[in-house]
C-alpha cells in the first residue's frame, strides 16, 4: 500500500489494516470465541452441574451477561478503530488503564495457551503408527508399575492354556491370577470375596486400593508426552525438583509458533484467510466423530447422561454462577481480542448482528461438542458408570479420548483427526491473541507499521522463549498456574468496562454511537441493552466475582488416583499465582492516579474540573472515530500527529513522548488554574 506524508512532511506508515471481507472477520471472531474450552471444559462443567439442566442457566446467562459484554467490545472497537490500549483512554481518560489490564491478561494467555497446541502436535506426530503408543503397559521406560487396562486383562483371559475357572488380572506388566496378585501383598483371594477383592482375614480390600492404578493413556501422557513421571514407581517432578527440558516439546512449541507467524505474516489479511481452515475444520471433524461414535455401544447412554435434566440443581446458586462464568469465558470477552478484531471492520458494519450470531454459534458449538464428547465417553465406559471415565480439561483431551481411540476402527485415523481438531481450535484463539498484541504495538507506534513483519516474527519468537519453561519435565506445574490464575481477573475487568460504558460514558450516548454506525435498533432492543448494561449485567457479574473469590482454594496438582494423592504448591508459588491474577486489576485501578498527576501538571488544579475532564471523552475521541472522518480520510488521520495534538497550556512544553489521548484543552486548564489562584 502506498505511503503518505503527515502535515509535518514526515513519512507516514502504511494504511491501517482491514478485513478482506466480512466473512473473514466473522470466522476469526468465532474462532477466537470457539476454543479448546468448548471441547474439553464445557462438557465436564455441564456434567458436574446437572447435565441438561445446566444448559438452561447457561443459555440464559448468554442473554444476561455474555451478549451485553460481547456487544460492548465489538462496538467500541469498530467505532474507535483502535485497540484496547488506546480506545478507553479516548473514551474515558481516567480508565485508560483498563485497556492495559486487558492486554496484560492477553499477554499471559498467549504464553501458555500455545503449549496445549504443542502437546496436540506431539500426539498427532507420534500417532502415525499402526499401533498407537498409548495402548501398552509393561515398558519400564514408558510406563509405571500401576499401568492397568481392562483390555489387557481380557488379553490375559484369552490364553487358552489357562485352567477352567481361572480369574486373571494385570499388574506390573504381567498377567497374574487373582491368587498370585493377592499373594504379592500378603493377602488371600476367594471367589466369594469378589472378582477384584483381596481378603485380610475378614476385611475386604479392592485391588485398586492396593496400588495406584492408571490407564496406559495416562501413563503415556505423564511419562512420555510431558516427562512428568520420571521412574517406574510413578514418582513425579515437582516445583522443588523441576526436571530438565523435554526437547520433543521444544520442537513442537517452535513448530506451533511458526504456524502462528505464517498465519499472521500479512496481518489480518492472512489471518482472515487462515480462519476458513482453522475455524471451520473443527466442525467437520466433530460431525465425523459423532457420526462414528453414535451407532456404537454406550453412545446413547452417554448422550442421555449429558442431556438429562435434574431439576433440583436449579435450587443451587452454584449452577447459576458457574453458568455465568462459563458463558463469559467462552466468548473470550475481557481480553481485548474481540475489540481489536472489530477495529479492522468497516465503520458501518453491523456488529450488532455479529454479536448475536457469534454468541449463539459459540454456545451451540459447546452443546454440540458436549454431545460428541459424551457419545465417545459412553463408548469408553462400556456399560460402567460414565462418571468413572469423565475427566476435566487436560485429562479429557489427552487421557480419556486417546484411550477411546484404541477401540475404534482405524485408531490412527481418529487419533489424527482429533488432535488436528485440537490444534486448529488452539490456533484460532492463539492467532487472534497474538494479533491483539501486534495491534497494541502498532497503535502505540503507528510509524512501525512498515516493520510489521519483523514485529510479527519477533513477537512469536519472544513468546516462544517465554513458553520454554513449560517444556521442562515439571513444566505442567507452571502451566497449571497460568491456566488457573491468569484469566481470573477477566470478570472484574469486564465489569469495569460495562460500568464505564453505561454509567460514566453514558448508555444513551453509546446507543447514539451505535446509530452513527448505521445500526438501527428497535425501541425494544434499546431498552434491552440499556437494562442489561445499567443494571442486570453489573449485578450478576458482581455476585459471580464475589462467589469466585470466596471459593478460591490453594493451587494443587493431582498426582495419583487416590484421594490423598494431592500435591499442594509451595507458598511462594501460590503468591506468584496471586500476582498473575491481581496484576491486571492493579494496573487498571492504579492507572487513574497517573492520569490525575499528569492533568494536575498541565494546570488542572481544581479537583472538580479535573474529575469532570478525565471522566469525559478526550478531544481525540471525537476527531478520530469513523463518524468524524470519511472512510477515505480515516487512515490518513490515524497517522496524522496533528489530529491528536492539543495546544500546550500555561506555556508549559509538552514532551514529545507524552500520550496525546489524555491532553487537556488549553482553555479548560487555564481556567482551572485561575480559579485555583483565586
Amino acid at each position: 500500500m502506498a505511503e503518505s506524508k503527515d502535515k509535518k512532511g514526515k513519512q507516514a506508515p502504511e494504511e491501517r489494516e482491514a478485513w478482506g471481507n466480512h466473512c473473514e472477520f466473522f470466522l476469526t471472531s468465532l474462532g477466537l470465541a470457539v476454543g479448546l474450552g468448548n471441547v474439553w471444559r464445557f462438557p465436564y462443567v455441564a456434567f458436574q452441574n446437572g447435565g441438561g439442566s445446566f444448559l438452561i442457566p447457561y443459555l440464559l446467562m448468554l442473554l444476561l451477561v455474555g451478549l451485553p459484554a460481547f456487544f460492548v467490545e465489538l462496538t467500541v472497537g469498530q467505532y474507535a478503530r483502535v485497540g484496547a490500549n488506546k480506545v478507553f483512554g479516548r473514551m474515558v481518560p481516567a480508565l485508560k488503564g483498563l485497556g492495559y489490564g486487558m492486554l496484560l491478561v492477553r499477554f499471559y494467555v498467549n504464553i501458555y495457551y500455545v503449549v496445549v497446541c504443542a502437546w496436540a502436535l506431539y500426539y498427532l506426530c507420534v500417532g502415525f503408527t499402526s499401533n498407537l503408543p498409548w495402548q501398552f503397559c509393561g515398558d519400564h521406560e514408558r510406563n509405571t508399575i500401576g499401568c492397568y487396562s481392562k483390555r489387557l486383562v481380557d488379553d490375559c483371559m484369552a490364553d487358552e492354556t489357562l485352567p477352567e475357572g481361572t480369574v486373571m488380572t494385570y499388574y506390573n506388566g504381567t498377567c497374574l491370577t487373582n491368587q498370585e496378585f493377592c499373594g504379592l501383598f500378603g493377602l488371600t483371594w476367594s471367589e466369594e470375596g469378589g472378582e477384584e477383592t483381596c481378603l485380610n482375614k475378614t476385611v475386604e480390600l479392592a485391588f485398586k486400593s492396593l496400588y495406584r492404578r492408571v490407564s496406559p493413556s495416562e501413563d503415556f501422557y505423564n511419562r512420555v508426552a510431558l516427562g512428568l513421571t520420571y521412574d517406574y514407581k510413578g514418582n513425579q517432578y515437582t516445583w522443588e525438583n523441576f526436571g530438565p527440558m523435554k526437547w520433543e516439546l521444544v520442537g513442537c512449541l517452535a513448530a506451533t509458533w511458526v504456524l502462528v507467524a505464517l498465519s499472521l505474516f500479512k496481518g489480518v489479511s492472512s489471518l482472515g484467510k487462515a480462519a476458513y481452515v482453522i475455524t471451520l475444520s473443527p466442525y467437520f471433524i466433530l460431525t465425523a466423530l459423532l457420526a462414528y461414535a453414535a451407532p456404537r455401544a454406550g453412545a446413547s447412554a452417554g448422550i442421555i447422561e449429558f442431556l438429562t435434566f435434574k431439576f433440583d440443581d436449579f435450587k443451587s446458586y452454584d449452577i447459576w454462577s458457574t453458568a455465568a462464568s462459563q458463558i463469559f469465558f467462552s466468548l473470550s470477552v475481557g481480553y481485548g481480542g474481540q475489540l481489536a478484531l472489530s477495529s479492522y471492520n468497516q465503520f458501518t458494519n453491523n456488529c450488532h448482528r455479529d454479536a448475536f450470531i457469534v454468541g449463539i454459534c459459540n454456545s451451540l458449538t459447546s452443546v454440540f461438542a458436549g454431545i460428541v464428547v459424551f457419545a465417545i465417553l459412553g463408548n469408553l465406559a462400556d456399560g460402567k458408570d460414565i462418571s468413572e471415565v469423565v475427566t476435566q480439561s487436560i485429562g479429557l483431551a489427552f487421557v480419556a479420548y486417546p484411550e477411546a481411540t484404541i477401540s475404534m476402527d482405524l485408531p490412527p485415523l481418529w487419533s489424527f483427526l482429533f488432535f488436528f481438531m485440537l490444534i486448529n481450535l488452539a490456533l484460532s484463539s492463539i492467532c487472534s491473541g497474538v494479533q491483539t498484541f501486534i495491534a497494541f504495538i502498532l497503535d502505540e507506534k503507528p510509524e512501525w507499521t512498515q516493520h510489521r513483519l519483523k514485529i510479527v516474527f519477533g513477537s512469536c519468537f519472544f513468546y516462544f522463549l517465554l513458553g520454554l519453561p513449560m517444556c521442562c519435565r515439571g513444566g505442567i506445574h507452571l502451566f497449571k498456574i497460568f491456566d488457573s490464575r491468569c484469566s481470573s481477573s477477566l470478570l472484574l475487568l469486564s465489569l469495569i468496562e460495562v460500568i464505564m460504558v453505561a454509567w460514566v460514558y453514558g448508555a444513551d450516548k453509546f446507543l447514539g454511537n451505535i446509530a452513527e454506525m448505521k445500526m438501527k435498533l428497535s425501541p425494544v432492543l434499546k431498552m434491552y441493552w440499556k437494562s442489561m448494561w445499567l443494571f442486570v449485567s453489573p449485578v450478576i457479574m458482581t455476585v459471580v466475582i464475589i462467589l469466585r473469590w470466596i471459593k478460591t482454594e490453594p493451587m494443587t496438582w493431582k498426582n495419583g488416583p487416590w484421594k490423598e494423592d494431592v500435591y499442594e504448591y509451595p507458598a511462594g508459588v501460590q503468591i506468584v499465582g496471586w500476582i498473575f491474577e491481581l496484576s491486571p486489576t492493579i494496573v487498571t485501578l492504579l492507572y487513574p492516579i497517573w492520569v490525575v498527576k499528569r492533568y494536575r501538571e498541565k494546570g488542572y488544579t481544581d479537583t472538580s474540573k479535573l474529575l469532570e475532564r478525565i471522566l469525559q471523552p478526550s478531544d481525540s475521541w471525537e476527531k478520530t472515530t469513523g463518524a468524524a472522518l470519511s472512510e477515505a480520510k480515516i487512515n490518513e488521520a490515524f497517522y496524522d500527529d496533528s489530529v491528536y495534538k492539543v495546544s500546550p497550556v500555561l506555556t508549559k512544553k509538552v514532551d514529545a513522548d507524552e500520550d496525546e489521548d489524555e491532553e487537556p484543552e488549553k482553555g479548560e486548564a487555564t481556567d482551572s488554574k485561575e480559579k485555583g489562584e483565586e
